[in-house]
């Protein structure tokens, strides 16, 4: 599913290691007698990727802020992304507000995560 909008291909890849979760999309419903009934609630299993980068230049850092505020309005709009280990394309969401610390002047230490959507 191609989205509306790329994350920038001026910000280099991240750092490993590179965090990929799958979700659990199971209802379980348990009983008096400790007996569980469950079904799945989706039908698909997105996935959750957190990705960081250890000395991310002031530039792209900026890069990075402005796509986040301006171009997909936080998490409201869809983006796609290539996972740099398998180099599948996903749509995603961003699923918080990047965490930014400085490392030292000019380079930030960033963790985004991203939602499959």
């Amino acid at each position: 599913m191609a989205s509306k909008y790329i994350f920038p291909a001026g910000i280099r890849n991240p750092d490993y290691p590179l965090d990929e979760q799958l979700a659990d999309p199971t209802l379980r419903s348990e009983y008096e007698d400790g007996s569980q009934q469950t079904r799945p609630k989706f039908t698909r299993i997105r996935k959750t990727f957190t990705v960081e980068w250890n000395s991310l230049p002031d530039t792209e850092k900026e890069m990075l802020v402005d796509f986040y505020c301006n171009t997909v309005k936080a998490g409201a709009e869809a983006f796609d992304w290539t996972d740099p280990v398998s180099g599948k394309l996903y749509a995603v969401r961003f699923g918080s507000a990047p965490k930014i610390k400085a490392k030292m002047l000019h380079y930030y230490t960033v963790s985004i995560t991203l939602n499959e959507v």
